[in-house]
């Protein structure tokens, strides 16, 4: 079995990092795998071709490259590239289908955006800019932690570093404001709504609070829902252990 894991905007695959380390540690039966998504991680973007695809190429160009079976895990917008994906029928662009076992889609983004104030104050790209900015801003980032994570000191300093820092080198973070919109939701939501997605959501989360899953539910109603206890936005990071132990579970 392979995992493809699918980290969020503003990010980069350190997010996983203690995941990954857990899974060597524990014998994981199953292989990670890691696409490298244009625009992050200092990457650039592409200048040709329709946005969507750079993204959804990175994505089956990792997953060509192996055999076997498939399960595809994505958080927060990382979830969203993957709704799309589907939308398209796991294709790339010459038409080859890279359909999963199954899709696990952590705290994502789409069915609140016109429920929400940030999506609506996000659309001149000078916030966009300025808000990347302060959050990669080394001065303002304990005031990020505090607000970003419950426990911040149960996060490794290097990765809490590193978790800034990478939004500095993230040259796609504007783009996403363009892409996933309600227009866009509506269409994921009539092709795909009535298949079947496993989603996960933080009983804590606040980044997309979880008072919006109810959205989720009533459009995609024969998905199954798990609601964590003790979970925020960044479980990955604050509680590795359990993390590793809850997605190791679903993916068998």
């Amino acid at each position: 079995m392979n995992l493809l894991l699918v980290h969020g905007n503003g990010g980069a695959n350190a997010r996983f990092q203690l995941f990954r380390k857990i899974a060597e540690e524990q014998g994981a039966s199953y292989n990670i795998h890691l696409p490298e998504l244009p625009g992050f991680e200092g990457r650039p973007l592409p200048t040709a071709g329709a946005p969507w695809s750079w993204f959804l190429e990175a994505l089956a160009e990792t997953v060509a490259a192996v055999d076997g079976p498939w399960v595809y895990y994505g958080h927060g917008i990382g979830g969203s590239i993957l709704l799309e994906w589907a939308k398209q029928g796991w294709a790339n662009s010459k038409g080859q289908a890279f359909k999963p076992q199954k899709v696990l889609l952590h705290g994502i983004i789409g069915a609140s955006l016109e429920h929400r104030f940030f999506p609506k104050l996000m659309k001149p790209m000078l916030i966009r800019q300025t808000l990347k900015a302060l959050i990669a801003a080394p001065a303002l980032r304990p005031v990020w932690e505090r607000k970003l994570f419950l426990e911040p000191s149960a996060i490794p300093e290097n990765l809490r570093r590193q978790f800034f820092a990478d939004y500095r080198r993230c040259a796609a973070f504007s783009l996403f404001f363009d892409l996933i919109t309600p227009a866009w939701y509506q269409g994921v939501k009539s092709t795909i709504g009535q298949e079947s997605f496993h989603f996960l959501w933080g009983d804590k989360e606040r980044v997309i609070a979880s008072k919006f899953l109810a959205y989720w539910q009533n459009d995609f109603p024969n998905s199954n829902f798990t609601i964590i206890e003790g979970w925020d936005h960044f479980p990955m990071l604050e509680q590795p252990q359990e993390f590793y132990k809850t997605i190791s579970g679903m993916i068998v």
